[in-house]
């Protein structure tokens, strides 16, 4: 410790007690500011004056706080009414400011769920992320797309529930494959009555709710009657669909636990590195887990990494009934309140100390020790090859984030901007950004104008100065030759930013593993044992991956949109008939008035309608 220490511990010592004096015995929410103004903490306390005297002496804290005691310059109140109120506040200021001596949880997506759409004529099942909408029920949280993806494939086997989206739905003349491999009952084209459709949704759902015994004897006993009637085909049906049931049974590891809804925590820390497994359990099924590696906020201990990760990582979903954890709460009864309102029923939060549930925590504890193994592994790898660049690059300043650019279309169609971006704990999803290419101004077969705008939407518009040279990566790669270097590099020279760039060019021996890299003023290849060449075709593979992905699902998205459904008044059925009646929406605007009036279900006001909307 230095010898300017003691004086830096007073003055923030100072700042604290000089504020103390003038803090109400009210619930509140509190802000430590350095000499900058950059948010140093955000906390919450049930009686502010009481909390914030704590930070009054240095003495008798972690070393942690002792370091963020003595950065104070100043601080920042914000009165509550109640302290779950000043809970729900400082979450939201902890992710605005992303403090350095909070805990924070970074990793903060919305996990899939399966939607089975009750508020159609023939529901269908699907994946779905995001806000609930009336007339749909949700299953889930699944911990991953694949997880979902499996499920619904189990239902599409089982139940034979459609997934397909409307548009196919309604403009179909025939059965699809699916059909054909029975994995769909084809309502599109009436093999099953809307009747029957529904008993087999509600199977479906009684399903995802766990109810499997049930269901496995309502099929055993349709596999009975069939073969008692002859039906030995159909019999077969029923028994496939038995069978498949008593595997996924089996496949559930914790079925014999009495756990029928609940999110296990399990927490490992080594140093001041931290992960955090979550095991979703809902209808006594295992839906997955997933890692999380919050910031501890340079040394918290455990219980408040788990507090804190709780508070943030149900402040944007929905909780379970019962939450499990090892350890037992400081702040339990206001995070049971916050959780029991963000669920909108009681929510229990409770650490067995011994039992079957207490090794399921040990197993996701376990989990939880070898994702940050890998984790810090992996980080230690990353490094060396970023240490690597440098040098092949001779560059003077660390590399921290890489930014990978790419474009994608198709003869110019739904032209699409990409970018993803790597540090040293590997890709940083959040990071990753789409830029749909929507100026008429730009020629979509141009792929240097698109680059230049993509540069320019990336670079040019700064609503936060701060946030905006925080994120701003070491190295740019772009997956182009020297044309596309010189465009990017005169975006940033417009905006005085001083970033490299590395072009991967298509080489004349690119089949044989060669690539062309554009730096600076020159041009070279790597050899092709070299790691640092296998780094940058990983990334440049993922960057167009993820260009390919984007552009396919905006490519979908547009084929499948229908001029149909611009017309005011035209629901899915009339949109049915009307397609299955003249083959096209192309040819539905061609057709006359009597035409449109031949088609069932058209009256002579939705003719007009259509007629003028094709035709003004």
């Amino acid at each position: 410790m230095t010898q300017s220490d003691p004086n830096k511990f007073s003055q923030g010592e100072k700042v604290v007690s000089s504020i103390v004096k003038t803090l109400p015995n009210k619930p509140g929410v509190y802000r430590m500011l350095d000499d900058t103004g950059s948010v140093l903490y955000v906390g919450k306390a049930k009686n502010l004056k009481n909390r914030v005297s704590s930070y009054s002496r240095v003495t008798g804290h972690s070393l942690r706080i002792g370091r963020m005691i003595s950065a104070t310059r100043d601080m920042n109140f914000f009165i509550t009414e109640t302290e779950l109120e000043a809970l729900l506040l400082e979450q939201n200021l902890i992710k605005k400011y992303n403090p350095r001596y909070n805990v924070l949880l970074k990793d903060d997506k919305s996990f899939p769920q399966i939607a089975i759409t009750r508020n159609k004529q023939f529901p269908q099942v699907t994946k779905y992320r995001g806000k609930k909408v009336d007339g749909v029920k949700y299953f889930g949280p699944y911990a991953s797309a694949t997880a979902v993806n499996n499920a619904i494939n189990y239902i599409q086997k089982i139940f034979q529930l459609r997934n397909c989206r409307d548009s196919n739905f309604y403009g179909r003349s025939r059965a699809c494959l699916l059909h054909y491999i029975n994995k769909c009952s084809a309502p599109c084209v009436g093999k099953i009555s809307e009747e029957e459709y529904s008993k087999t949704v509600d199977e479906a759902e009684n399903f995802l709710l766990g109810k499997h015994t049930e269901i496995k004897d309502n099929l055993q006993s349709n596999m009975l009657q069939a073969s008692k009637n002859l039906d030995f085909e159909r019999a077969a049906f029923y028994r496939d669909r038995i069978e498949l049931i008593a595997k996924i049974q089996s496949s559930q590891n914790i079925n014999n636990l009495n756990v029928k809804d609940a999110d296990i925590i399990g927490l490992f820390k080594l140093g001041n590195e931290v992960c955090i497994q979550v095991f979703f359990i809902r209808s006594y099924e295992n839906r997955g887990n997933h890692a999380f590696f919050p910031k501890t906020g340079g040394g918290a201990d455990d219980i408040e990494i788990i507090e804190n990760f709780i508070a943030q990582f149900y402040s944007t979903k929905i909780p379970a009934r019962e939450i499990l954890i090892s350890y037992s709460l400081r702040n339990n009864e206001v995070l049971i309140n916050f959780l029991t309102e963000r669920r909108n029923q009681k929510v229990v939060v409770r650490s067995p100390s011994r039992g079957r549930v207490k090794d399921l925590i040990k197993t996701a504890e376990k989990n939880a020790k070898e994702a940050l193994e890998r984790k810090i592994a992996m980080k230690a790898s990353q490094k060396s090859l970023f240490e690597e660049v440098e040098t092949w690059l001779k560059l003077e300043k660390k590399i921290k984030k890489i930014e990978v650019y790419d474009n994608s279309h198709i003869q110019g169609s739904f032209p699409i901007g990409c970018l993803v971006a790597i540090n040293l704990d590997g890709y940083s999803k959040s990071d990753y950004r789409k830029y749909n290419i929507e100026d008429s101004s730009i020629n979509p077969k141009d792929d240097l104008a698109i680059m230049g705008h993509v540069f320019e939407r990336r670079f040019g518009k700064i609503e936060n100065l701060e946030d905006f040279k925080k994120n701003l990566p070491d190295l740019i790669v772009i997956d182009g030759g020297r044309n596309q270097m010189n465009v990017a590099s005169a975006v940033l020279k417009k905006y005085k930013l001083e970033i490299p760039i590395l072009a991967i060019a298509k080489g004349e021996k690119r089949n044989e593993g060669r690539e062309d890299f554009y730096f600076q003023d020159r041009i070279f290849s790597f050899p092709t044992s070299s790691s640092v060449l296998f780094f940058f075709q990983r990334i440049r593979d993922e960057v167009h991956r993820f260009a390919i992905g984007a552009h396919r699902n905006k490519r979908s998205s547009g084929i499948n949109k229908s001029e149909l459904d611009e017309v005011y008044g035209i629901g899915p059925k009339k949109k049915k008939e009307l397609l299955q009646h003249f083959g096209s929406a192309k040819e539905v605007g061609k057709a006359s008035l009597k035409d449109l009036l031949g088609v069932k279900g058209i009256s002579k006001n939705s003719a007009e309608i259509i007629f003028n909307h094709f035709n003004s």
